[in-house]
């Protein structure tokens, strides 16, 4: 089973309210605990995250997980919906985590679906487990169980996707009734997913949003193993959480007459056709041995784009984007590597970019060496356009670091647009 054909999305559990299945010795302090949740998730104010997720696969009947990449992420809760983007995005993705993260385990729903639906909304069942000493922390331990009628928990691997009952526990403080841990195991798993166990744990702790003091997740780890004993684990780390703002205000005062203000430049909108070659020039090095997936990209156009006879995109203009994969696990001793350029601009003017990749000019860095090697016998790049959108190119070696300078030419398809604020 390689991992690039399996990923899971965990969207929302539902629980609490259901008939307890055995006698507590204090139902007053699990309601306490369930209010204290709900003032939690609705007293903070919309907010984002830094997320950065250590993905890692074990082959058949290996002992140890090996990595395969490191992805970052930008993961927002905006009225209580859980939105993606990659760091420094215009925009969040208005869609699942896997629009943007195509290859790979990946998961979703832990950062506020999951304690949303679980401690606010009124389905399952529960059962006191009892007191617990959790890390040398004093803490209540309940158990849960949702049918698969109740639990939205979708599964998808090998393209076929299906929901799972679930089960587990959560863990929450005795005197601060703060929740410190949830522990998800899907249930009856079908078995055309041909999975042994799908785990989901995390921990949480309070960080200060905006003026609020808000309890959000810290760390997560996914787990599934499969039939043949092949299992993928992503540790997820949330950082740098803060309150996420629009930059548009509402004001029901009268404004007070003020000095005019300069006018903001006018950005031209333009729509790029189909068809045309841009070669650039990378401005940003990628080295396999700090670069993850969801880095920030820049090139510049290194000779001006014409269609029909005029300049379409001129020569210096900026294109942005993201490393889209960076994965060594499928072949010992190479790499796969994902562009992605989502939006070039230049003076007064920007256009979405949809494009494929063409060529690699290895050759193309002057005087220094536009690919370093580590430990690699060959100098061989492979294209591999599976992806649109996103050019895949494989690298034989070890490790690698591609320096500014390096040399892409990249032809448009149909679909590049206006880009969206």
């Amino acid at each position: 089973m390689k991992m690039c054909k399996a990923w899971i999305c965990l969207s929302s559990l539902a629980m609490t309210a259901g008939a307890a299945l055995g006698q507590s010795p204090d139902e007053g302090q699990l309601a306490r605990f369930k209010e204290k949740v709900r003032q939690d998730m609705t007293g903070i104010p919309n907010y984002t995250c830094l997320e950065t997720i250590e993905r890692a696969h074990r082959d058949p009947h290996g002992r140890a997980f090996k990595p395969v990449d490191t992805v970052r992420l930008e993961v927002s809760s905006v009225a209580g919906k859980e939105l993606f983007a990659w760091p420094g995005a215009r925009h969040f993705e208005n869609g699942s985590v896997t629009s943007l993260v195509t290859g790979g385990a990946i998961g979703s729903g832990m950062f506020t679906m999951f304690t949303n639906n679980l401690f606010i909304n009124g389905k399952g069942t529960r059962q006191y487990r009892g007191a617990e000493n959790l890390d040398g922390r004093a803490a209540v331990r309940y158990g849960f169980k949702l049918t698969s009628q109740e639990s939205p928990m979708s599964i998808t691997t090998n393209g076929v996707t299906e929901i799972a009952a679930a089960k587990g526990s959560f863990w929450f403080d005795p005197v601060s009734l703060d929740l410190i841990r949830l522990e998800v195991y899907a249930d009856e798993i079908p078995y055309s997913l041909r999975l042994e166990e799908s785990v989901f744990r995390t921990t949480y702790a309070r960080a200060r949003i905006g003026g609020a003091d808000a309890l959000l997740p810290k760390r997560s780890e996914l787990t599934m193993t499969h039939f043949d004993g092949a299992a993928s684990s992503n540790t997820i780390e949330f950082s740098n959480c803060r309150e996420y703002r629009s930059e548009s205000t509402i004001s029901f005062d009268t404004p007070a007459p003020s000095a005019p203000e300069a006018s903001k430049p006018q950005v031209r909108e333009v729509n790029l056709p189909a068809g045309l070659a841009v070669p650039v020039e990378m401005d940003t090095a990628i080295d396999s041995k700090t670069a993850a997936v969801g880095d920030t990209l820049h090139a510049r156009v290194v000779q001006e784009v014409r269609y029909k006879g005029d300049v379409a995109v001129p020569r210096g203009a900026v294109l942005t984007g993201h490393i889209c994969k960076l994965d060594h696990s499928t072949v010992p001793g190479r790499f796969a590597v994902g562009v992605e350029f989502s939006e070039v601009e230049w003076e007064g003017a920007r256009a979405a970019l949809f494009a494929e990749l063409v060529d690699l000019d290895r050759k193309s860095a002057g005087a220094h060496k536009p690919v370093t090697y580590f430990d690699g016998h060959t100098n061989k790049v492979f294209i591999d356009n599976g992806m649109p959108g996103i050019g895949v190119f494989f690298i034989d070696a070890a490790a690698f670091r591609i320096a500014p300078g390096f040399h892409m030419l990249w032809r448009t398809l149909a679909g590049s647009g206006r880009i969206e604020e």
